[in-house]
């Protein structure tokens, strides 16, 4: 067995709505190590479970998240993109966590927050986070790095992620400045290892950070044999949206 943890990446969303509560438990049934999952503010000030700032794509509405109460949200259907699933519906962050909060399973909050702020949402999921006694399971990641900032600065035991589809110069110099230890690059980043670290050419980018004390989460990873090949090299954890290819390789001898 590989130590790489899988995560369903929006749940299982290859084969069921993204971001759904019936997505998130295929992902646990497939054997998956966790989930990732991307929140946002209602404007009634709830944290529900949608990746875009709009609700065009997924569901049969119309509409930015942050200008919708959670009764008009919950009133869509999001299965636009599996129509056999007919009630699939947006999930609160609350009844996610509550669902999984006594399992064994991990799950990674995007804070989905870089082109509108959503105001208090660092607060919000940390206190709903708390309430479930899962700070320990969970890791907050986001694409802006200063909301990383602030939920390490109201929970410093918090993990959190630098998101990042970029590449830097010196990931180990940037995360350490920030005091954060995990990363999440975009999977094509880890074959950039002349950009990527500023370091010898002769190490694999991902043991050169690792050995740093840098954990590596990297996304979309949906080929088989470059799951294995991520694994080989030892990453920390694939998120996918095939959890079961990656339940399957993560145990392979």
């Amino acid at each position: 067995m590989y130590r790489t943890k899988i995560y369903g990446h929006r749940g299982a969303s290859e084969y069921a709505p993204e971001n759904t509560m019936e997505a998130f438990q295929m992902a646990y049934e497939m054997g998956a190590d966790g989930i990732e999952l991307d929140v946002q503010l209602t404007l009634d000030g709830h944290l529900v479970v949608i990746h875009d700032e709009t609700v065009d794509r997924v569901s049969d509405g119309r509409g930015f998240v942050k200008d919708m109460t959670l009764g008009e949200l919950k009133s869509l259907h999001f299965n636009r993109l599996h129509p056999e699933y007919k009630e699939a519906r947006i999930p609160l962050l609350e009844e996610v966590l509550d669902h999984f909060a006594r399992k064994d399973f991990l799950i990674n909050i995007e804070l989905k927050n870089s082109v509108f702020p959503n105001d208090g949402m660092e607060a919000l999921a940390l206190m709903l986070v708390k309430k479930y006694g899962m700070l320990e399971r969970i890791i907050f990641s986001s694409f802006n790095h200063f909301s990383m900032r602030k939920v390490a600065a109201l929970e410093p035991t918090a993990k959190t992620a630098f998101l990042t589809s970029e590449i830097q110069a010196d990931v180990r110099q940037y995360l350490k400045a920030n005091q954060t230890s995990i990363y999440h690059p975009g999977v094509w980043l880890l074959d950039r290892q002349d950009l990527l670290t500023g370091m010898a050419q002769e190490k694999d980018v991902i043991t050169d950070l690792q050995e740093s004390g840098i954990s590596i989460n990297t996304w979309t990873v949906n080929s088989g044999s470059q799951m294995r090949s991520l694994c080989n090299r030892g990453v920390d954890g694939i998120i996918t949206n095939k959890p079961d290819l990656g339940s399957e390789i993560r145990d392979d001898d």
